[in-house]
């Protein structure tokens, strides 16, 4: 285990849930709106780390199609399934009407359950396609990875982004477009690009120093541009946050290869111990915010957001870490964590 991959993960980890908190102080422009926007923007890398991650460790490896796909699903289908229930669960405990049995089974097909875990619904998509990837990467050169990789840079990331903003009227989103439906240029689409980009960084030489330059350039990018777009349209807008905007793949870019500059090495027993619980605390996280942290009044919109974001981030951080831990204990439910 590369201590370097423990730790990004570890980070990555917090930063989904800084977003998160902060990001209750974006909806409506006061004092409190830039702190929300500093933190949204400096945290957007935390996904695609975990896709890049994600490249870095499978498409590198050697097993047969049975092996992959059993090892691979046994880890993301039985989360998916646990964490949707117990999610429709809490709403309807809470009064949102959910329906019957069947219901709940259509849901949880079709993804309506809580917004957090689409992760795992794209995780599914993605996992499918790597013994793909694999051979193509296994059996292709350095400038054909870098080739595909700023190839679906262009499709997937600054088209959709440049045809989004020629429609100065609202806030938009990223699609891939005519031209690319045209010229099948769909196949460059989505987040394949960063499980390639994962792996052709793990593969290269890092840089701390470069890639933290990179980072942050992006993210402060991401907070100008963020305020210009929605002082343009009159109204927050997150459209430079989506995770496939050119700012956010730079950002991820810069964070990925800054980690990977580290000297590579056996993580400590806790850094072992915290890195094995980050997806059950990515699960469950959503959770501590809402019903246990607000209730106490512990909120990233009470006092100054700038402090109360970290604090609550943290806590949240901590809480959930240490109740996926105990959880872990048991062995069948390590499953689901």
């Amino acid at each position: 285990m590369d201590r370097r991959v423990s730790l990004l993960r570890i980070v990555a980890c917090f930063m989904v849930i800084l977003l998160h908190v902060s990001a209750e102080n974006f909806h409506a422009f006061g004092e409190k709106w830039w702190a929300a926007n500093f933190y949204d923007s400096l945290t957007r890398a935390c996904v695609p780390i975990f896709f890049m991650i994600s490249g870095a460790n499978l498409l590198s490896k050697d097993e047969t199609l049975g092996t992959f796909f059993r090892k691979r699903f046994l880890k993301i289908i039985p989360p998916l399934i646990f964490w949707s229930c117990f999610f429709l669960w809490w709403l309807a405990y809470n009064g949102v009407i959910i329906g019957s049995w069947d219901a709940w089974v259509v849901k949880i097909l079709s993804g309506q359950t809580m917004f957090h875990l689409w992760y795992l619904y794209a995780l599914v998509g993605l996992y499918a396609l790597v013994p793909v990837l694999r051979k193509f990467y296994q059996h292709s050169s350095r400038k054909e990875h870098l080739a595909f990789i700023l190839l679906w840079f262009a499709v997937a990331s600054v088209y959709p982004t440049i045809m989004a903003l020629r429609n100065d009227t609202q806030c938009g989103s990223l699609q891939l477009g005519l031209l690319a439906t045209q010229y099948h240029l769909t196949y460059f689409g989505g987040y394949i690009g960063y499980l390639l980009l994962g792996a052709y960084i793990a593969d290269s030489r890092g840089s701390i120093m470069a890639g933290l330059a990179i980072f942050f350039s992006c993210s402060a990018a991401t907070m100008a541009v963020t305020y210009l777009w929605s002082r343009h349209l009159g109204g927050p807008c997150e459209f430079f946050y989506i995770y496939l905007s050119p700012l956010v793949v730079g950002a991820s870019y810069g964070l990925y290869t800054a980690f990977m500059g580290m000297k590579p090495g056996v993580p400590s027993r806790w850094v072992v111990a915290i890195s094995d619980c980050t997806l059950g605390i990515y699960c469950i996280h959503i959770f501590m915010i809402d019903p246990i942290f607000k209730v106490h009044a512990i909120s990233a919109t009470i006092g100054n957001p700038w402090v109360t974001s970290l604090t609550t981030s943290i806590g949240v951080f901590t809480a959930s870490f240490l109740l996926i831990y105990i959880l872990r204990l048991i062995k069948p439910l390590r499953y689901i964590t």
